[in-house]
């Protein structure tokens, strides 16, 4: 069997489980991560060559720092060897450039997925975050344009932005993330019409637009008695949205339940009435790339509000499987969940349109085969 070198610098992240979804669908290739930091954040039964595996001894972070500083492969040792593989796949642009030096020793080609702030985040604000894994993505970027034999983007809008970025069209190929329609499945409307709850999974940070959308559900609360507001998520803004929802007199409605497994996070959605995902652009450019949780929202067979952004119009057709309106915009966000709220019919119908939607579109094993075809087209164009 063809192997995939699945190279992400910390693995596995809690937010990223797309990552390990993906990997894990593969058919005719056998993955194995490789990655610098094993962060083991959430559970995954994928192969790991860590470097210094899980060891926090001062010789195994002395070699993570080297390798985040120079990215030589040199620094896998005999301990935690360089699997055999016959092609590197990078997730996030920064971890395309240190997988550029590893590629090479394997003597195998490269591919790179973009996923969102890797193409939106100004140029400035990459430099003054003084991040050096952030700063060498920089100081690499046009090398990896040259050498990278293609480049996954998991939007149009995705594909747009690295077209600007000066990235070869021909190599740049939109693929869209698929989601386990076989896991992400309905629940009864009754279970839905006895526990009234607007979702929302989403990091606090500036990007998510939590804020907003806890404005536009403080508008909303009183017309809604029976229903609340139950948020899934930790960052940077907690303290914010806590005190704003505080500052709104929405407290005794609005649930913040923290990070929550993909299992917890499942069963959530598929009860929920609905699910808002207020996206909106942050000062410093960075925006959403598609929003995965959108698709296992439509899935479950759940209606949308969200925002008409990034990549987010992609996921969430207007009017058929979700209500898009401008980011931002507290009042419109309050109309469309109002309209949803008072007419049951309506959410129920744009929620079956969803799951047609994703079943059409965004189905992981139809999307995982095309992933490979896109494996095979490269493996054999760097056999030839």
């Amino acid at each position: 069997m063809t192997s995939v070198g699945i190279f992400r610098l910390r693995y596995p992240v809690g937010s990223e489980t797309f990552i390990r979804e993906q990997a894990g669908a593969l058919l005719r290739y056998r993955p194995t991560v490789i990655t610098r930091s094993w962060v083991n954040e959430v559970p995954s039964s994928l192969p790991i060559c860590g470097l210094g595996g899980r060891r926090t001894t001062l010789p195994a972070r002395l070699r993570r720092w080297a390798y985040s500083l120079t990215a030589s492969p040199a620094l896998f040792g005999s301990d935690d060897p360089l699997p055999p593989v016959d092609l590197v796949h990078a997730h996030f642009g920064p971890d395309g450039t240190y997988a550029m030096p590893l590629a090479a020793a394997l003597g195998v080609p490269l591919i790179t997925t973009f996923h969102g702030w890797d193409v939106t985040v100004h140029t400035a604000e990459m430099i003054r975050s003084a991040n050096p894994t952030t700063v060498r993505y920089l100081l690499t970027r046009a090398a990896l344009r040259r050498r990278g034999a293609a480049f996954i983007a998991v939007s149009d809008f995705i594909r747009n932005r690295l077209l600007v970025l000066g990235f070869p069209a021909e190599r740049v190929i939109r693929h869209y993330i698929g989601v386990d329609i076989d896991r992400f499945v309905p629940s009864s409307v009754a279970a839905r019409a006895g526990n009234r709850y607007v979702l929302s999974v989403a990091r606090h940070a500036d990007k998510k637009g939590l804020d907003t959308l806890l404005r536009a559900f403080a508008q909303v609360a009183p017309r809604f008695p029976d229903v609340r507001l139950v948020q899934v998520g930790h960052g940077r803004l907690t303290p914010m949205l806590h005190a704003l929802t505080a500052e709104l007199g929405i407290a005794s409605r609005v649930d913040f339940l923290g990070a929550q497994s993909s299992d917890t996070v499942r069963a959530l959605m598929q009860d929920a009435f609905a699910v808002a995902h207020t996206s909106q652009t942050a000062a410093d450019g960075d925006q959403e790339a598609l929003g995965i949780v959108l698709n296992e929202a439509s899935a479950c067979g759940v209606p949308i509000v969200a925002t008409r952004h990034g990549g987010i119009p992609e996921a969430v057709l207007d009017g058929e499987t979700g209500l898009v309106v401008p980011e931002r915009d507290v009042v419109a966000i309050a109309h469309a969940l109002t309209a949803l709220l008072a007419d049951p019919g309506l959410a129920f119908r744009l929620g079956c349109r969803g799951r047609e939607f994703v079943e059409d579109v965004f189905n992981l094993r139809t999307q995982t085969a095309a992933l490979e075809r896109i494996y095979d087209s490269v493996v054999g164009s760097a056999r030839t």
